[in-house]
């Protein structure tokens, strides 16, 4: 049996995410959040127009690539902690840091997303021949592993901001698309299929399985491919109607970092 209440910002299958995610209640900036991804993305795409997106040049770095780097990386760290203080969690230390955020994992399975960019630059190794290709990101991949560490694309942003002129390769552009991925990644972990909207339409999905959510068909450069139901454990699931449970004076819980 599943969870009769959804978390604070914690999107699961089982339920149609779509039906609670909306709810002011659940989380009042989804709006603003989204418009803050779509302007970060704009800045990547700008940069794709003088820096192709292919595999040679993922180690390509620059100060516009460290000003978004820089960008990209303080929007994750908004997205994690404001999921952690909406279910009342407190920071390890005097602030929230990465040791905290790690802990998403737990409630959200964040190692398991991939956004996969689908027109990645490539020579084929063994032929040698020019390839467009879908090349996947997980950016928070090192959250799965058994010592979970900083994503490496995290580990640049910090050694970059405290020590630029020592470290400004670390400002390249596999770390950007990482940390661009992730904001995304961390945006449909709260508000599935509706987290990319800037103005409050809902006309960029269409339904799939109504008792998941929408497919994720808004104009951005990833797709986003989330845990699959099985990577769940069933007790984990979310298992309500949310029209039984709306008009409760709470209809969510808090998730215990």
């Amino acid at each position: 049996m599943g969870l009769a209440k959804p978390y604070y910002r914690i999107a699961r299958p089982k339920s149609f995410v779509p039906d609670y995610a909306v709810d002011k209640r659940y989380a009042s900036d989804r709006l603003q959040l989204s418009r803050a991804y779509i302007n970060i993305e704009k800045e990547l795409r700008s940069i794709f127009n003088s820096i192709e997106p292919d595999e040679q040049n993922k180690a390509t770095f620059s100060f516009e690539l460290y000003s978004l780097l820089l960008r990209a990386c303080t929007e994750v760290e908004l997205n994690c902690k404001l999921i952690m203080k909406a279910n009342g969690a407190t920071p390890t230390n005097k602030h929230f840091t990465m040791l905290d955020y790690k802990k998403l994992e737990k409630s959200s399975l964040l190692s398991k997303y991939t956004a996969t960019f689908s027109n990645w630059r490539m020579r084929n190794p063994n032929t040698h021949e020019l390839e467009y290709i879908k090349k996947d990101f997980r950016p928070f991949a090192n959250f799965g592993l058994t010592n979970s560490k900083a994503p490496d694309w995290y580990d640049a942003y910090n050694k970059v901001k405290h020590n630029r002129e020592e470290n400004l390769e670390k400002a390249n552009l596999e770390n950007c698309i990482n940390a661009v991925a992730g904001i995304l990644i961390l945006l449909y972990s709260q508000f599935g299929s509706r987290c990319i909207e800037t103005y409050g339409t809902n006309g960029l999905c269409w339904q799939e399985d109504g008792a998941y959510d929408l497919n994720f068909d808004a104009d951005v450069i990833f797709e986003i491919h989330p845990p699959l139901i099985s990577d769940w454990q069933e007790s984990e699931l979310y298992d309500f109607n949310w029209n039984n449970i709306k008009t409760l004076a709470q209809p969510f819980d808090k998730f215990n970092f």
